[in-house]
């Protein structure tokens, strides 16, 4: 099959949407398809290269409020036109890769998918005429996928009149979860403390302020336990002050309170195994996020064995190996219980991987887009 992979950014840049479509791309790519993945430029200035046996084109777009998009938008559509795809898969409803395509759909003889990952901006007042003019073209796709019935695509399918996506979950290389620990916890000092961990770049939507909440009030029960984030910060995009090198997000305010606080560590630019084994390492997973769709960090610590902590947001409560709490009081008081427990621990974290090895190897995902992209060009 010759497949293209649309979304607004690809590796070596690291996220969750990012690591989706890597995964994806590159295990059709060993099967013997011709993948090729339109993105825009991010760490890696090539406009042209091969990674993993993927064809990255990467394109100079900047994405602007309310879904819109400026640069070579129009060089990207050209080079969407320029091949008789087979099938054309879309990432995130609302990255410029998707909404500067949409309206093209109708010129397009591919078989055409929208892999959605959740759509946050479905719930904000300010977008609704903007959601509307693109919705409407949802009609003009040949399948939609969602990552869990209880996410926004399939709300969308209900009030659009659409046929009710397929369903294909996020996944976990086990490869990964097999090798020697690295560790962690003496090179950071923790020793036998109680750890709890975040792992997440420093965006608003993850509410650091909220893991900050969370350790203090374990801590007031437990004075020994930690807290830590591991994750990276990210150019500002308002008025392109990130040219300059301020970090946006909410990188700096955490920085401020951990620097007032021993409650929490930060760690950024930890190479990918430490980050395997820190998961590995760890007493608790937390989640705190205002908004996720199915976060690869809970699968991952499911992967690990290692019970996580939520807040209900996303498909979380279809996981297991974890417990979703309601809010960051009823989280604290899960988590003391949690680590004065180790018999619940182990409990949740064997759950956590029977389900992964069911229902989270990479492998089986891909083997669900190949039947999809095979059913649509047979159709």
């Amino acid at each position: 099959m010759l497949i293209l992979h649309t979304a607004e950014r690809y590796a070596p840049v690291a996220g969750g949407v990012e690591e989706v479509v890597k995964q994806i791309s590159t295990r059709l790519a060993r099967r013997g398809h011709e993948v090729h993945v339109a993105t825009s430029f991010g760490i890696s200035n090539r406009r042209h290269e091969i990674i993993d046996g993927v064809q990255v084109h990467r394109f100079d777009v900047k994405t602007e409020v309310s879904f819109g998009a400026s640069g070579e938008v129009d060089e990207y559509l050209r080079f969407v036109r320029s091949k008789a795809w087979d099938v054309i898969a879309m990432h995130f409803l609302p990255a410029w890769s998707t909404t500067a395509l949409l309206p093209n759909l109708n010129e397009l003889e591919s078989g055409k998918v929208l892999v959605g990952h959740g759509f946050r901006g479905f719930h904000f007042p300010s977008y609704r005429n903007r959601i509307a003019a693109i919705t409407q073209y949802l009609k003009n796709l040949d399948r939609i996928v969602t990552l869990s019935n209880l996410l926004e695509e399939t709300l969308l399918c209900k009030q659009l009149g659409l046929p009710m996506p397929d369903v294909i979950p996020n996944g976990v290389d086990f490869n990964e979860w097999n090798r020697p620990i690295r560790q962690i916890r003496e090179k950071k000092g923790i020793g036998n403390r109680p750890w709890l961990l975040l792992v997440s770049n420093h965006s608003p939507v993850k509410s650091h302020s909220t893991f900050f909440h969370v350790v203090h009030r374990v801590r007031r029960k437990i004075p020994d336990s930690v807290g830590m984030i591991i994750g990276g910060c990210y150019p500002a995009a308002k008025w392109g002050m990130g040219r300059l090198g301020v970090q946006g997000g909410c990188w700096y305010r955490c920085r401020l309170a951990a620097s007032l606080t021993s409650d929490v560590l930060l760690q950024w630019e930890v190479p990918r195994e430490d980050v395997v084994s820190a998961i590995r390492e760890a007493d608790i997973i937390m989640l705190t996020s205002e908004y996720e769709a199915s976060p690869l960090v809970v699968i991952e610590s499911m992967a690990a064995g290692t019970p996580w902590l939520s807040l209900d947001v996303g498909c979380m409560r279809e996981h297991v190996g974890g417990v979703v709490a309601n809010n960051a009081v009823e989280m604290a008081e899960v988590a003391v219980d949690l680590i004065r427990n180790p018999g619940r621990r182990r409990s949740l974290g064997a759950q956590g991987i029977h389900r992964a090895r069911e229902r989270h190897c990479w492998e089986f995902i891909v083997n669900q887009y190949e039947a999809l992209y095979h059913r649509l060009i047979e159709e």
